[in-house]
């Protein structure tokens, strides 16, 4: 039988949202470990939240992110600008491909 359609919208009980926030970082964490052990890449993640005063950044070990970060440095300013989109950029970029 398959899930129920998850219907998405602001969850308004703050325990309740930071809970969700937990849950679904770590099961972020873990897709980005097993990306990087299926496509034998290297991966990390920065991330920041209202939750935490620090960045949070996530690697299986620092190496990794030191290379990652590197070889995101070493791109011209062109090249580095494709990775570098927010939500409103990114849902422009897709419907324009779209169209």
């Amino acid at each position: 039988m398959p899930r129920s359609k998850v219907k998405l919208a602001f969850i308004k009980d703050n325990k309740a949202r930071k809970n969700s926030f937990m849950k679904r970082k770590e099961w972020l964490k873990n897709k980005l470990k097993e990306v990087s052990i299926l496509c034998i890449i290297e991966a990390c993640m920065i991330m920041y939240n209202s939750y935490e005063p620090e960045l949070e950044v996530w690697s299986e070990d620092n190496t990794a992110f030191q290379n990652v970060l590197n070889a995101f440095l070493t791109k011209s300013l062109i090249e580095r600008r494709k990775f570098l989109l927010n939500q409103d950029s990114y849902f422009k970029e897709r419907i324009n491909k779209i169209k």
